[in-house]
């Protein structure tokens, strides 16, 4: 059922459910609008577009949003939500039941071709790239920073014996002479919202550069998050002045869960 659905939902060329306005081409192929945009024929039977909207393929979109709950492809794997639509395909990309690459390879191009599941990522870590394992969800330490070369590092961290996983993501980019951090959940976004992190520079008692913010979550391309610079951002000007005599920063994090007051 589900499967004849989102195969009568789907557009052929952004390979998500259809939005409004939706077009046919002469031969009757629906698709989004906005994804036919600069096209002259249909790309599945290259016939002829035209401006025919298919109001009766709109409305069952909008009645299946409303009353369909579709399950996630991850099914046989043990998730268990059930998904508008819409949020089908987006779940399925944070889905903790999906199968991961090594985040190493992703982040920091190591050389690993580890593919597994959400319980065995911890474990992967821990057998093949063990420096990476020592951070905690609340960590402070020493930070040697080379800002003549581009660098990348990446950490898992094990929140409360395993109730969620966290990556520490660390930048140094020469060319924008900038230096970042990030924390992001490993899972999906509703549930990284839930936890935030306090990132601390300090130099002295005094001296320090703090920032609090919201995690975002594992499925969010690192690069992305340092574009925005929704994350721990400094400029190596700033950065130099917390250097000590061996180039070391000192640096203390902690992962927090967002306390949900009742409103009586």
């Amino acid at each position: 059922m589900e499967n004849s659905v989102d195969k009568v939902t789907e557009c052929p060329i952004c390979c998500e459910t259809m939005q409004k306005p939706i077009i046919q081409c002469r031969a009757g192929h629906s698709m989004c609008l906005n994804c036919v945009s600069g096209l002259t024929s249909c790309p599945i039977c290259r016939g002829e577009m035209s401006n025919t909207r298919n109001f009766n393929l709109e409305q069952l979109i909008e009645s299946l949003e409303k009353t369909c709950k579709l399950k996630c492809g991850f099914t046989n794997k043990g998730c268990k939500f059930l998904l508008d639509p819409r949020q089908k395909a987006q779940h399925e990309c944070e889905c903790k039941y999906r199968t991961f690459q090594c985040e190493g390879k992703k982040f920091c191009n190591w050389k690993c071709d580890w593919r597994g599941s959400y319980s065995d990522i911890e474990k992967h870590f821990k057998d093949y790239h063990n420096n990476h394992t020592w951070m905690s969800f609340k960590t402070e330490s020493m930070l040697t920073m080379n800002l003549e070369q581009d660098f990348l590092d990446i950490h898992i961290i094990n929140f409360h014996n395993g109730q969620n996983y966290f990556w520490y993501k660390h930048k140094v980019d020469k060319t924008q002479q900038k230096v970042f951090w990030t924390i992001q959940m490993i899972g999906t976004q509703q549930m990284a919202g839930n936890y935030y992190y306090e990132f601390e520079i300090f130099k002295g008692p005094t001296r320090k550069f703090k920032v609090i913010e919201i995690c975002l979550n594992d499925a969010i391309d690192a690069r992305n998050i340092f574009e925005s610079e929704k994350c721990v951002v400094m400029s190596f000007k700033m950065l130099r002045s917390y250097l000590n005599e061996n180039k070391e920063i000192s640096f203390k994090f902690r992962i927090m869960s967002i306390k949900k007051h009742s409103t009586n």
